[in-house]
């Protein structure tokens, strides 16, 4: 099965085939996996949304998938919660990307104690903009790359005032 879909992209004069990710979000059917699905796919992504375990097994089954984003509080009727599903989909597709997410958050340690896999973790409420770049990285980075998203509340502070008066600008000096 091929990890990339070809989407053809046709320009004044230009025709040619680029590779497209699959990107698999498994988790509950509300609004933010639907808005992250919408702005992966205008970034140029395949998307799948999956709304349980099975769902998820069904479309790994048909298609791979680049990258994985699974709900850490998925439930189903006697199916596996979400760390268990991505231990299964890690040992099942080995090749793919997990990562985790949920309004818990998990430390590195606790991911790593988890052992599941994963490539990282991103908390909820999340920025769409900040996750999709986040996932652009962790698709075309290193498959051994753990490293986590930290969100941190913007604070709309820009830069802090220094305790020195600004330095005139070079021009400013030559016309003295």
């Amino acid at each position: 099965m091929c990890r990339y879909l070809l989407r053809l992209i046709v320009a004044p004069g230009l025709l040619r085939a680029v590779a497209v990710q699959t990107i698999l979000l498994v988790d509950a059917p509300d609004g933010d996996a639907s808005l992250l699905a919408s702005a992966l796919r205008v970034e140029g992504f395949h998307v799948v949304l999956a709304s349980s375990a099975a769902d998820a097994r069904a479309a790994l089954a048909t298609s791979s998938a680049a990258l994985v984003l699974v709900d850490l509080m998925l439930r189903t009727d006697g199916g596996p919660n979400g760390l268990e599903l991505a231990r299964e989909i890690k040992i099942g597709h080995p090749a793919a990307r997990v990562l985790l997410t949920s309004a818990y958050y998990l430390s590195e340690r606790q991911l790593e104690r988890a052992d599941c896999g994963v490539s990282g973790f991103i908390p909820k409420p999340y920025d769409v903009g900040e996750v999709v770049n986040f996932i652009r990285a962790k698709v075309s980075g290193p498959p051994s790359s753990r490293r986590l998203w930290h969100a941190e509340a913007t604070s709309g502070v820009v830069g802090l005032p220094s305790e020195s008066p600004p330095r005139p600008a070079a021009g400013d000096r030559a016309r003295r």
